[in-house]
């Protein structure tokens, strides 16, 4: 196998007061299969004003994060995981008014967390850079009333969000019913998402049999 080091050049054009001003930055790579560019000394393109800096090479690989049109592109990518490990039912006390989804034995799990921590249910994000998130939620939900609107919406920061909200409404108890949400999100350093859900009726009660809460970058 043949290990080639070359030299590059790369030039970094601003004009200021109509006088033109090169910059060179002396780059040095090394080819093995692909292509490594270091600058020199830490070097750095930043001032005041705005460079452009043209690379003919396709890029493969950026360790530590890359800033694009102000948004942090990190290359740690960011996702967590939660789900109900013990089943329990939820009572609610003022109906359409919406709760946490924590009650009785409700118990949760969480895993991959990748800047992120668990907390019974809530994901904290916990990263650097504000990014934009993905999410995904499964729910199972048994009846427990034999006339009974029940509802789910996503919360962040401990407020639900209008524009998920999920329905389904019961003629029976003990019947079993599928519900997703779904949604797209900012979120910055220790904001959190959680499940809320509501019954119609005060006092109502409903049990959650499985929940799974998905968040990842995209």
């Amino acid at each position: 196998m043949i290990m080639k080091t070359y030299t590059k050049r790369i030039m970094v054009k601003r004009f200021k007061m109509k006088n033109l001003i090169l910059v060179s930055l002396l780059l040095i790579g090394t080819v093995l299969n692909a292509q490594e560019i270091n600058l020199r000394n830490e070097a750095t393109i930043g001032n005041s004003e705005t460079d452009t800096l043209d690379l003919t090479e396709t890029v493969v690989k950026v360790s530590g994060d890359l800033l694009v049109g102000g948004q942090t592109l990190t290359t740690n990518h960011s996702c967590a995981l939660v789900y109900v490990s013990t089943p329990g039912i939820m009572t609610i006390n003022t109906g359409a008014t919406y709760e946490k989804l924590d009650e009785g034995a409700i118990a949760y799990t969480a895993g991959h967390l990748h800047n992120f921590t668990h907390d019974d249910g809530k994901l904290t994000y916990t990263g650097a850079a504000t990014l934009h998130f993905t999410i995904v939620v499964s729910i199972t939900v048994e009846s427990g009333e034999s006339a009974q609107v029940v509802q789910f919406r996503l919360a962040k920061g401990g407020t639900p969000i209008a524009g998920t909200n999920m329905s389904r409404t019961f003629r029976a108890t003990s019947t079993d019913s599928a519900i997703p949400l779904n949604w797209l999100t900012e979120l910055a350093t220790n904001e959190y998402i959680e499940v809320y859900g509501t019954s119609d009726t005060n006092a109502d009660n409903f049990t959650i049999v499985n929940l799974t809460l998905t968040v990842g970058t995209h």
